[in-house]
C-alpha cells in the first residue's frame, strides 16, 4: 500500500473498511511514521516526537468498552452543544467519525491521546475544498469564537484555518435569537475592510480572495508568527429571495462590526518544509519563468512559480493592442485606447507544470497547487519538475465581414493569426434557449464552418457579431493532432428572422485569442526533504 492509498482510507474511516483494507492499512501504518502522524492528528492535536519508536499496545476488551463509552459521552455532549448553538449543520463533520478514528487507532495498535474530551471537530472538515478539509481534519484550525453585534445582527468568526501560505476565514451571520441569516460582506467597497497586521499594529500586505462562505488571504513570503486579523465592517448585505420574480434582492444594513483576532503561525510553520529552487528559464516565445521554492505545509504543497514577458514579447503585445484598438474603434461607438486594451490582458502567463518521481508518476502538478489532493511526497527521493505548456491571452484583431445568405452559394474564407476560417453555409433557427438575456429575437443564426488552427492557437474569446449579439463556436473535433480542418458550428445570438437581415453584411470580431505553447523544454531535479 502506498501513502496516498493509506491517507485515502484514513479519510474514509466514517465508513466500514473491508477486512483486506483494514489489514493493508494496519501493515502500512505499522512501518510508516508519516502515516502514523496523519492518523494521530486525526484523533487529537497531541504533539508526538516522531524520531522515537512508537510503542505498540494491545487493547483489552474492557479497555475498548470503556473508551467507547467515553466516546459516546463526548459525542452526546458535542451534539447537545451543536443543538444549542444552532450553527449550520452542513459545516460540521459527522461526530461519529471520532469513534471510527479511535477504533481504527486501537485496531492498528497505535497509542492514542487520553484527552478525548478535548477533541473538537473542525468546521473545515466538511469543506468541499480539499486543502481546507485536510487542514481541518489534521487539527491545524484555530478556534476563535468571536462575535460582535449591532443593528440586531451577530457577525461570527468561529474558527480560522491558517498556514504560511494562506488563511481561510469563514464569516457567519445570525440574529440575536441565533437564527442564521443569508447575508454577506462586500469587501471591495469602502465600507468594509479585512486585513492583517503584526502584534504591534503594522499593516501586512496580502492578496484577498472573496467568496460567499469565506475569505482567503494569501500571505507574503516573510510573515511573523504572531498576527492580528482585522475585520472592520460598517455594512452587511442581507439577501432576500422572496421576490415575486424570483430575483434575489440585497438589503444593506449599516452599523459597526469590528474585530481584532489574534492568529498564530507557530504550529503550522513548525510543520512546514521549504525546498529552495531559485531557477529561471526563458521560453522560445519570450516568457520568463522563475521557480522560487517548493513549500510543503500542513494544508497544501505549492510550487512558488511566477512568469513575466520579456522586453521583446512586451513589444509584440503592444503592437497587438494597437491593432485591436483600431478594429474596435472602427466598429463600436464606445472608443477605447491601446492602454485600455493592454490593461484587459494579463501580463503574466499561465504555466502548466508537473513534478514526477523516479518512476514517472506525477506527485504534484499545477492543479494540485490550486488545491487538488496529490498525496504525500516521499522523503529523500529525486523529483523532477517539467513544464507541460505555457498559455497566454493576447488582443485579437479578428475581423470577418460577410453576407450570411450568400454563404449557401459561395463559401467565404478568412485568415487571422495563422488560422483559416471557411464559412460554408447559413441558416436561421429558433433559439434553443429562448429565455436567454442575449436572445431578444427568439432566433439564432447558424454558420457551418471549417477551421484550420495554427498549432499554437487554442481558441478565440469574447466573439461578437457587431450590432446583433454574442457569438459562440462549438467545435466537433478539438484534436490538436488532427490534420483535417475542425468542423465547427458558429452561432450568432439574437439574429432577427423575417426582416432580411441575412442579406446584409455581418461582421464578427473577437477581443482575445488564447495561445498555448507546448514546445517548452524546461525541467530540473529536486530532492524531496526528510520528514
Amino acid at each position: 500500500m502506498k501513502c496516498a492509498d493509506c491517507i485515502r482510507l484514513i479519510n474514509q474511516v466514517d465508513r466500514e473498511l473491508s477486512h483486506e483494507e483494514g489489514r493493508q492499512l494496519q501493515d502500512h501504518i505499522a512501518g510508516c511514521r508519516h502515516c502514523q502522524s496523519i492518523l494521530l492528528q486525526e484523533v487529537d492535536e497531541v504533539e508526538v516526537d516522531l524520531s522515537k519508536p512508537w510503542p505498540i499496545v494491545s487493547a483489552s476488551d474492557p479497555f475498548t468498552e470503556k473508551v467507547m463509552a467515553e466516546i459516546l459521552q463526548v459525542e452526546e455532549q458535542q451534539q447537545e452543544s451543536l443543538r444549542r448553538k444552532k450553527w449550520p449543520s452542513r459545516l460540521w463533520k459527522r461526530v461519529s467519525i471520532t469513534a471510527a478514528i479511535l477504533l481504527l487507532v486501537l485496531t492498528v495498535g497505535v497509542v492514542s491521546s487520553p484527552t478525548l474530551a478535548n477533541y473538537v471537530t473542525s468546521i473545515f472538515s466538511e469543506s468541499f475544498i480539499v486543502e481546507m478539509k485536510r487542514g481541518g481534519d489534521l487539527g491545524f484550525s484555530q478556534k476563535v469564537n468571536q462575535t460582535v453585534t449591532d443593528q440586531g445582527i451577530v457577525v461570527l468568526v468561529d474558527e480560522i484555518l491558517v498556514d504560511p501560505l494562506k488563511m481561510y476565514v469563514p464569516i457567519r451571520f445570525f440574529t440575536v435569537q441565533q437564527k442564521e441569516l443569508e447575508a454577506s460582506i462586500e469587501f471591495e467597497n469602502k465600507d468594509n475592510r479585512i486585513f492583517l497586521s503584526d502584534k504591534n499594529g503594522k499593516y501586512i500586505g496580502t492578496e484577498v480572495d472573496h467568496s460567499y462562505d469565506f475569505e482567503t488571504l494569501y500571505l507574503p513570503k516573510s510573515v511573523p508568527n504572531d498576527l492580528i486579523l482585522n475585520l472592520k465592517v460598517t455594512r452587511v448585505d442581507l439577501r432576500d429571495k422572496s421576490s415575486s420574480k424570483g430575483e434575489e434582492k440585497v438589503n444593506p444594513i449599516y452599523g459597526s462590526w469590528h474585530m481584532k483576532i489574534p492568529v498564530s503561525l507557530e504550529k503550522s510553520k513548525s510543520a512546514t518544509q521549504t525546498i529552495p529552487i531559485e531557477k529561471t528559464y526563458t521560453s522560445p516565445q519570450g516568457f520568463i519563468l522563475e521557480a522560487d521554492r517548493l513549500v510543503l505545509t500542513p494544508i497544501e504543497s505549492k510550487l512558488i512559480l511566477s512568469s513575466k514577458m520579456s522586453e521583446q514579447e512586451k513589444a509584440r503585445m503592444e503592437s497587438k493592442a494597437e491593432a485591436r484598438m483600431k478594429v474596435h474603434n472602427s466598429l463600436y461607438p464606445d472608443k477605447v485606447t491601446a492602454q485600455e486594451v493592454r490593461d484587459s490582458i494579463r501580463t503574466n502567463a499561465t504555466v502548466m507544470w508537473e513534478i514526477v518521481d523516479e518512476t514517472g508518476k506525477v506527485v504534484m502538478d499545477t492543479n494540485g497547487a490550486d488545491g487538488e489532493f496529490y498525496g504525500p511526497i516521499e522523503p529523500n527521493k529525486k523529483l523532477t519538475y517539467r513544464t507541460v505548456y505555457i498559455q497566454k491571452a493576447e488582443p485579437s484583431d479578428l475581423l470577418m465581414t460577410f453576407i450570411p445568405a450568400k454563404l449557401n452559394e459561395q463559401p467565404a474564407t478568412f485568415t487571422n493569426e495563422g488560422n483559416t476560417f471557411v464559412l460554408k453555409s447559413f441558416r436561421i433557427e429558433p433559439d434553443p434557449d429562448p429565455d436567454s438575456d442575449t436572445s431578444a429575437s427568439g432566433y439564432v443564426g447558424i454558420i457551418e464552418a471549417e477551421i484550420n488552427y495554427h498549432k499554437d492557437n487554442l481558441v478565440y474569446y469574447r466573439m461578437d457579431a457587431v450590432g446583433l449579439g454574442s457569438v459562440e463556436m462549438e467545435e466537433d473535433d478539438l484534436s490538436k493532432d488532427s490534420k483535417r480542418p475542425h468542423i465547427s458550428t458558429i452561432t450568432i445570438r439574437n439574429f432577427p428572422k423575417g426582416k432580411g437581415r441575412e442579406n446584409q453584411p455581418v461582421t464578427i470580431t473577437a477581443s482575445k485569442l488564447i495561445k498555448r505553447y507546448e514546445n517548452v523544454d524546461w525541467s530540473f531535479d529536486i530532492v524531496s526533504p526528510a520528514h
